[in-house]
């Protein structure tokens, strides 16, 4: 393209010798954005790479509230057992432990996300983040706030934050969906966890609640119409699909899959709701 213009310019300016110079320099130019665009394309987080920055992010949101709780540790016991080997999760315990005993900033690691990550990369660290926040059944401002300021860094929106962080903050127990008065949850008429310190619940919510949440993962509203739902869902599934962070290996993918799932939830209720096929 700048080849072509070049090549114009000079012929328009200075005649024979003028399209000469602007073929070099038009050639010159269009090398330079070529290499850019490859280097972009093929840019891609080792699988070491993106687990040792999910750690550092893991960090700072179990020490936000200045307690980390064995649920905590649990929930990434868990994924590390469900995706790695035996080897692999030891590697990574004792990684995550030399990282909870010093203080790194964070600022560093979102920096390198906005510059280099894609949003499915992105994607999928807040949703390890919240279901993390989400282990002991409860989420704290703490942990919202880390959880914000980490998407914010990274460069993702703040609709995309959203979403996610309404799959996570409703969930569903024995059936029925539960809901703090203050956002953590509540099972029946007793405590799942706590709220943000305090013995206040709103137990259940009713279902428009969950249906309004359910949409507020498509990204749209209850007034979208059938075409507009399914048109928020290709899009949303083109963000959250496994295939996308398969490049970060088998491991990460099956894990995405599960998380995958939740979207596609939210969808078939909201479906169901509007009877829709």
């Amino acid at each position: 393209m700048f080849t072509f213009l070049g090549i114009v310019i000079g012929l328009i300016s200075g005649g024979f010798w003028g399209g000469v110079l602007g073929f070099i320099i038009g050639s010159f130019v269009d090398g330079i954005s070529f290499k850019r665009k490859v280097y972009r394309r093929q840019y891609h987080y080792s699988q070491e790479k993106f687990i040792s920055f999910l750690l550092v992010l893991t960090a700072a949101v179990m020490k936000s509230d200045g307690n980390v709780r064995t649920s905590e540790l649990d929930y990434v016991k868990n994924y590390l057992r469900k995706n790695f080997s035996p080897d692999t999760q030891q590697r990574l315990l004792l990684e995550l432990r030399n990282i909870l005993d010093k203080n790194y900033s964070i600022d560093v690691i979102c920096d390198d996300l906005r510059a280099n990550a894609t949003i499915h990369e992105k994607l999928y660290i807040l949703q390890f983040l919240f279901g993390l926040a989400a282990a002991d059944g409860q989420f704290s401002q703490q942990e919202l706030d880390v959880i914000q300021r980490i998407s914010d860094l990274s460069g993702v929106n703040r609709m995309d934050y959203e979403s996610i962080k309404s799959m996570y903050m409703y969930q569903n127990f024995a059936g029925g969906y539960y809901q703090s008065s203050q956002g953590g949850y509540s099972s029946g008429g007793g405590s799942f966890g706590g709220g943000y310190g305090g013995s206040s619940y709103g137990g259940y919510t009713t279902s428009r609640e969950s249906l309004d949440n359910d949409y507020k993962i498509l990204e749209i509203n209850s007034s979208a119409t059938d075409d507009e739902v399914k048109k928020a869902y290709r899009a949303m599934a083109k963000k959250y699909h496994p295939d996308k962070v398969n490049h970060l290996g088998e491991e990460i993918r099956k894990d995405a899959e599960e998380k995958f799932a939740r979207m596609n939830q939210a969808y078939e209720r909201i479906k169901k709701s509007r009877g829709m096929n």
